[in-house]
């Protein structure tokens, strides 16, 4: 989905960095790794290296760290004149457009659904404190439209952005229809 969006980007990113960068986008991702795994540098620059110039490598390494949401937002309010070039850069915009509509529309809810499931995180908001698959869509899915940086995103995340109103519609009604 990066390559997509990226090729309907004016003026077109660096197709090469924007796939690597999609491709390895997760390999430091603390949710899958552990301290003492090695740093994204140490997994990617031997693999890289061969075959790119260093200020490729380095862009490659500076992208991956600020692809997620949740990185945008802590790097954005903990230093906001550190965030310039990432305002600017279209090869991030296109990878990190394509990683936020994984997440939203109809895969989005049911990656929500599995993810929760694994977790083991409730799938309907109830009267009882705690997290909940339904609750997360009003604390990040349905924001994620509105963080996105390219036009084409933009485009499709309005679809999916509707798909996820329907979806929460539909909930809505079968719970009142249970009560």
């Amino acid at each position: 989905m990066a390559l997509a969006i990226a090729k309907q980007m004016d003026p077109t990113p660096d197709l090469l960095i924007v796939e690597l960068a999609a491709l390895f986008h997760d390999v430091a991702d603390k949710k899958y790794t552990k301290p003492t795994d090695p740093t994204l540098s140490q997994t990617l620059t031997p693999l890289l290296s061969p075959h790119l110039p260093q200020p490729k490598i380095d862009l490659i390494l500076s992208i991956i760290p600020s692809v997620s949401y949740t990185s945008e937002l802590s790097l954005t309010r903990a230093t906001p004149t550190r965030w310039t070039w990432q305002q600017t850069c279209a090869e991030l915009h296109a990878v990190q457009d394509a990683d936020r509509l994984d997440a939203i529309g109809a895969v989005g809810v049911m990656r929500c659904a599995a993810y929760s499931s694994n977790v083991r995180r409730k799938l309907l908001v109830d009267d009882v404190d705690g997290e909940s698959a339904e609750g997360h869509f009003e604390e990040k899915l349905l924001r994620v439209r509105d963080r996105m940086k390219s036009v084409p995103g933009r485009e499709e995340a309005e679809r999916r952005h509707q798909t996820m109103l329907d979806f929460l519609a539909a909930l809505e009604g079968e719970r009142e229809r249970m009560l």
